[in-house]
């Protein structure tokens, strides 16, 4: 049975991105795709309408000037455009959704969860979320680690869409009052070395209880923040795409996305992969 992917778009620059690249995907995957506009039935009845027929025609013009066209499905639909696409996510049961960033709304950000977050909690479907344009494939992943199950499945995820991509695993470390302990102590370097070798010791737990992608290379291993780290190794091999894993139960009010993976969803270094244990 041929894989779909699942595109949700808001007609954004953004979303058209999101778009572009799950085409990408899908052909060099040989995957199907679904691309959903879901028009917001809240205002009056007659200007839904008119934006409900300019959306059809705007989506059919766009996606009819992509290769696959032919191959894809559109949908376009009065609704409440978060639990629609969450709902197309539980009938339709694709192998990915794929979605834009989101507009940056500082304050309101701080406050509550984006779509994006909110439809990550509410489903076990992996999450592709695009940032960059699709002019390129995924040759250098960043994969951020903490040796668990959801983030390894967020690699094989990667790996599944970008089977020749390289993949470098990051865990980062932190020093507890490690500013404090220098001031005081002049220098964290035996306990930084202790909280070094307790991460070597899991990654290697990790690797000979898991059975990792061929593509998956060496653990780098760093102090400092999750986001520092990230942020330096995708600059330093020029990685186009990180990974996260989503912890916690599908629903659950908690931040279900764990810290990094909330991070990364709201200030995406690159395009975002965030999935959850099989």
């Amino acid at each position: 049975m041929t894989e779909t992917y699942l595109v949700a778009t808001d007609m954004s620059a953004r979303s058209d991105r999101a778009v572009r690249r799950a085409f990408r995907l899908a052909r060099q995957n040989g995957a199907g795709v679904i691309v959903a506009h879901i028009v917001d039935d809240a205002p009056p009845p007659d200007v839904a309408a008119r934006h409900l027929e300019a959306s059809q025609e705007a989506l059919d013009r766009f996606v009819g000037g992509l290769d696959l066209h032919d191959r894809a499905e559109i949908i376009v639909k009065f609704g409440d455009p978060t639990a629609d696409i969450i709902e197309l996510v539980r009938t339709r049961r694709p192998g990915l959704l794929i979605m834009g960033t989101h507009r940056p709304r500082p304050f309101l950000d701080a406050l509550r969860e984006t779509t994006a977050q909110r439809i990550v909690r509410m489903t076990n479907c992996p999450v592709l979320m695009v940032r960059d344009r699709e002019d390129h494939d995924y040759e250098q992943v960043i994969a951020a680690t903490d040796f668990s199950p959801a983030a390894t499945a967020a690699i094989e995820q990667a790996a599944q869409l970008s089977p020749g991509a390289r993949i470098l695993p990051v865990h980062a470390f932190h020093v507890p009052y490690g500013g404090l302990m220098a001031a005081s102590q002049g220098g964290t370097d035996e306990i930084a070395a202790s909280f070094r070798l307790e991460a070597q010791e899991a990654d290697t737990r990790w690797r000979d209880t898991t059975t990792l992608p061929e593509t998956c290379g060496a653990t780098s291993i760093l102090s400092g923040s999750v986001m520092a780290a990230l942020e330096q190794e995708i600059a330093r091999i020029g990685a186009t795409l990180v990974t996260a894993g989503a912890h916690g139960r599908v629903g659950a009010v908690r931040a279900i996305l764990g810290s990094v993976a909330t991070d990364l969803m709201r200030m995406p270094p690159c395009d975002v992969l965030i999935a959850r244990p099989r």
